[in-house]
């Protein structure tokens, strides 16, 4: 390795362990999940819907563990795809640092149109309806509202905002979540867990439920993107990372199950189509829980999208540094040392997404159209980031490689993500059979206009990376 200097930085020691606890904890968002996709899983799951959370918690511990190996070596504002570059290749690192990057940017599509339904379903609870063009506003807001906190500094947007709106969201949800299951009473029961009979659709209903909670439950990986601007990235991140994942995963493993146990077992699959049941679980609490519920949902989604948006961002950033994407991209604030021309750019691509597929598509298949997608692209890097560590301990750290440390765990993400990702899509129908085309299209068509049409240079990505003292070094990546 070697240091360097006289290119574009982003700020350095700007966050600590809370503020990679708020990033982790952002793209998470317990309550936002919860009201989205995980009980959008019950469609699927049915009653079994506490056991595929729990068992996306339990993967999503493996998997921050991967992360959590990976970043106690290297660390950077590249995030996953330096992990991939310095074990599988520099342009593997490039497919990754694509995958992820659309990964990111559609999450903060589908999310934000995600407003564009709860915003409707919620005030209906009190009795009021919103026109049905209101998705357009709501939609807009929902992805708009996050990019100034992009923007401006991101000690102040982590530490000060999203922070403390997502341990909010993890007080309420164990708090209404043990309410809930105490209220219950004899209705308690461990079926949920253990039979499998209670899934609708049998198991390929539970593989789409696992499939919607692990992406609800696997966000606080994101922490990983904020290498570069982290104090003792080795030692913090990790941190960060596990904090976040054992509060909002214990928080969404717990609602899942209150709300099944309270919603009853037999009516347990109407919960994907009945109008946010966890805000009129806590109605029946009171009315101000309710409105406090709405409130922190909705935020919710937006701090989700805050922290999409720094991660695709930084990816495109590292990119542009690396020669991997234009070097417009590399411009940093000169006060708040934040990407800011990214952090636009990934706004308002999202925003115009966000817009346009539901005049194509219509809004319902426009959405589900978006999330698969965006779930597809996130699966895809998993199984790349878990491939890759057992070859990046191999070559870079060979005294240190350990067959079971560094190979079980990927191995077993890698099998479970394969099975649940055929079993959801196999046999595609629509708008799913279009999910797959765009995730394929735009990964062949990317990569081939860079390497192949543009001769794009690979030998830089994935070198730029920090050590502990929060210096930028060079370090060669593995070949192609």
């Amino acid at each position: 390795m070697s240091n360097t200097s006289s290119i574009p930085r982003l700020k350095e020691n700007a966050v600590g362990l809370w503020g990679n606890y708020a990033q982790a904890m952002a793209v998470t968002a317990p309550l936002g999940s919860v009201v989205s996709s995980l009980l959008a899983g019950a469609l699927y799951a049915g009653a079994n819907l506490p056991l595929v959370t729990l068992l996306a918690f339990i993967t999503s511990c493996a998997w921050i563990y991967i992360l959590s190996c990976f970043s106690s070596k290297i660390n950077s504002a590249g995030g996953f795809y330096t992990y991939s570059a310095n074990s599988l290749g520099r342009r593997t690192g490039y497919f990754e640092a694509v995958t992820e990057f659309m990964a990111f940017l559609l999450t903060t599509v589908f999310e934000g149109m995600y407003v564009g339904i709860i915003v409707p379903s919620l005030v209906k609870v009190f009795g009021i309806v919103l026109p049905s063009w209101s998705w357009i506003p709501l939609t807009a807001l929902g992805i708009g509202l996050a990019i100034p906190f992009t923007y401006y500094d991101i000690t102040k947007t982590l530490t000060k905002y999203v922070a403390v709106a997502a341990t909010s969201e993890v007080i309420l949800l164990l708090g209404l979540g043990l309410y809930l299951v105490f209220k219950a009473g004899p209705a308690n029961t461990v079926a949920v867990f253990t039979d499998l009979h209670l899934a609708p659709h049998g198991v390929s209903g539970l593989a789409t439920g696992y499939l919607l909670a692990v992406i609800s439950v696997a966000g606080a990986g994101t922490a990983t993107y904020l290498g570069e601007e982290t104090k003792s990235p080795s030692k913090n991140i990790k941190r960060g990372m596990w904090l976040a994942l054992i509060l909002g995963g214990a928080s969404m493993v717990l609602s899942s199950y209150s709300v099944v146990v309270s919603w009853g077992l037999t009516h347990a699959a109407d919960l994907g189509g009945a109008s946010v049941p966890l805000v009129q679980l806590a109605a029946k609490v009171s009315a101000a829980l309710a409105v406090v519920t709405v409130l922190l949902a909705v935020n919710s989604l937006i701090v989700s999208n805050v922290g999409t948006n720094l991660a695709a961002s930084r990816i495109l950033f590292s990119l542009a540094r690396e020669g991997g994407a234009p070097s417009k991209f590399t411009s940093v604030h000169g006060k708040h040392r934040s990407p800011y021309v990214s952090s636009i750019f990934v706004g308002a691509v999202a925003v115009s997404i966000g817009l346009s597929t539901p005049l194509l598509l219509g809004f319902i298949n426009a959405y589900q159209f978006i999330a698969v997608a965006a779930s597809v692209f996130w699966i895809i890097g998993r199984m790349v980031d878990s491939i890759s560590l057992p070859i990046f301990y191999y070559k870079k750290f060979r005294e240190e490689f350990n067959v079971l440390k560094h190979t079980l765990a990927p191995a077993v993400i890698t099998v479970i993500n394969m099975v649940g990702l055929g079993l959801t899509l196999l046999p595609p129908v629509y708008p799913t059979n279009m999910s797959i085309i765009l995730v394929a299209s735009v990964l062949i068509i990317w990569n081939s206009v860079y390497f192949y049409l543009k001769r794009g240079n690979a030998d830089m990505i994935g070198s730029y990376v920090v050590n502990d003292a929060g210096e930028l070094l060079v370090t060669n990546a593995a070949k192609k």
